[in-house]
């Protein structure tokens, strides 16, 4: 096949991907297209001729998905340079280094015909093949998804938000289980393309049918299983009266905190009001990320004590007589300049009480590394007229919330940051600190396009279901919702509307699934398998 139609074929992949995911077209994506977008991919890694090709073809694939389904990046402004063109590059480079893993099978070619053995002929079978693309596969998106440059969108998993039963073995093998169910099946159906062209019918049903009955098992176990979860009766053992704000505010256009707070104080009324009609006191009140410009615990004591002029926020929050929390600045050192991206809390009385510190920053937006450095400093100023400064917090932090239906008794939540409610490490150290509920707080807002808010809401949504845990996220313009363990998504508010959600959020019996445990096992898994399948080939050659 000539090298311009793989790279057809690469190119594709990546569109099928950009639109198996939500986007502006299709609100949740397409799971038919996710099932279908890798085996132009595979196809092409099966056609390369060598190693050269399968690079440029992965590099291929991965920017062109990248930059049509997170294009809204560049509405980031100052920021663009390096969320959309960093990130696409970054991610291009990255998928190009899993090349030679693909082609690893092509070794296999060179082998005896003459050997028989078992470990060979299954080397040599389609179902071996099938595996192993959808085994690398898995993996690449593990690592794009994991560490300090991790990137988990445009993720094959973000296509299956409408399959609810297939999606609940997150539970047991975190969101990569759907990874490899979805690749397992693109990778067979590629090479029952590729025998298509070489076989009879009879002969391609001997090649393949391994392969399929393989796939065919898991998906029906995955359903069995996803059956059994996303419809047991779960009873919740408290609730929490709660009132989640939606300011809707562009954060380009508010050169204070003025306006966001009046109309926070007013949403947050209009709350309080409804759950009273309804003979109840709001134990919570979350307003969204980044609401607040001036910098904790200073800002307590010396600004909002006092302002805004109308409506000071302090004496407000005390009137309210409910735990609130708020995203805003924590100053860990002022003459350092070292601030975090924070969740700060009150208590009843309009106190400061604690805070939260995102752990997980965005790579070049939130924190460049060796930004201390006075000469990066210096440059980056120049270059893009801007230095980040947000020092990552260090600790998992929940917070007991008293319940007002249920006198002596409180919920313990946590409130991960932004795009931590992307990373199943963030949450397992928070459930394993003993959180009952994830109240996620998030300002997406700057993208200002609906497809940023569903693709990282539907990110998101996985994680009720890996811990069975109940989620919920306030945010400035969406997806505000509240979602129980089985991922039913209980209440929710449309998107870029200012109005306010008043709830009652279902606390369920705490305990550890099994991802919450073990992690990425799943992942760790097909790691072993890679290497010493690697290690077998090259010391049978």
């Amino acid at each position: 096949m000539h090298f311009y139609s793989l790279l057809i074929l690469e190119l594709t992949s990546g569109i099928l991907l950009a639109l198996s995911v939500p986007n502006e077209l299709l609100q949740y994506g397409s799971f038919i297209l996710g099932m279908i977008a890798l085996i132009p991919h595979f196809v092409a890694l099966e056609k390369s001729k060598n190693l050269k090709q399968a690079v440029i073809l992965c590099f291929i694939q991965s920017l062109t998905a990248h930059l049509l389904s997170s294009y809204w990046l560049t509405f980031s402004k100052e920021f663009a340079l390096f969320t959309l063109g960093a990130s696409a590059l970054g991610t291009a480079v990255l998928h190009s280094f899993f090349a030679p893993l693909f082609r690893l099978p092509s070794y296999i070619k060179s082998f005896s015909n003459s050997d028989n053995s078992p470990v060979i002929e299954f080397l040599h079978s389609n179902t071996f093949k099938a595996i192993w693309l959808a085994s690398v596969y898995t993996v690449w998106e593990f690592v794009k998804s994991s560490g300090y440059l991790a990137y988990p969108w445009g993720t094959i998993p973000m296509c299956a938000y409408s399959q609810k039963l297939i999606t609940q073995i997150a539970d047991i093998t975190g969101v990569r289980g759907v990874t490899f169910l979805i690749s397992y099946f693109a990778s067979s159906m590629t090479f029952l393309l590729l025998d298509y062209l070489k076989y009879s019918a009879k002969e391609i049903f001997g090649r393949n049918k391994a392969t399929f009955s393989s796939v065919l098992l898991l998906f029906t176990l995955s359903t069995v299983y996803g059956l059994f979860q996303y419809t047991i009766k779960r009873t919740p053992i408290k609730h929490i009266n709660a009132i989640l704000i939606q300011q809707n505010y562009d954060p380009w256009k508010q050169p204070d905190d003025d306006q966001t707070i009046y109309d926070s104080q007013r949403l947050t009324l209009k709350g309080v009001e409804e759950l009273q009609n309804e003979g109840k006191k709001p134990d919570l009140v979350v307003w969204s990320e980044g609401v607040l410009h001036y910098p904790f615990p200073q800002g307590s004591d010396v600004h909002y004590r006092f302002y805004p002029e109308l409506n000071p926020l302090l004496p407000f929050l005390a009137q309210i007589n409910a735990p609130t929390i708020i995203g805003a600045p924590y100053c860990h050192n002022f003459e350092e300049r070292k601030f975090s991206n924070a969740a700060i809390i009150f208590n009843s009385n309009g106190e400061y009480k604690d805070y939260y510190a995102k752990m997980h920053l965005v790579p070049f937006a939130e924190h460049i590394p060796f930004s201390e450095n006075a000469v990066l400093r210096s440059v980056l100023q120049k270059i893009v007229g801007f230095v980040v400064g947000w020092v990552p917090g260090k600790e998992f932090k929940t917070f007991e919330i008293p319940l007002s239906d249920y006198p002596g008794e409180s919920a313990v939540i946590s409130t991960p940051l932004c795009f931590e409610d992307a990373f199943g490490n963030i949450f397992a150290g928070l459930k394993k600190n003993g959180t009952e509920v994830f109240v996620n707080m998030t300002d997406d807002s700057w993208s200002q396009k609906k497809s940023a808010e569903y693709q990282h809401f539907v990110i998101a949504w996985y994680r009720a279901i890996e811990f069975r845990t109940t989620l919920v996220r306030s945010t400035n313009s969406g997806c505000t919702i509240v979602e129980d363990p089985s991922g039913h998504v209980i209440y929710s508010l449309p998107l870029f509307v200012q109005d306010e959600l008043s709830c009652s959020i279902p606390v369920y019996r705490n305990f550890l699934t099994f991802y919450a445990i073990f992690g990425e096992w799943f992942c760790f898994l097909l790691i072993c398998f890679i290497c010493l399948t690697a290690i077998y080939i090259f010391l049978y050659r």
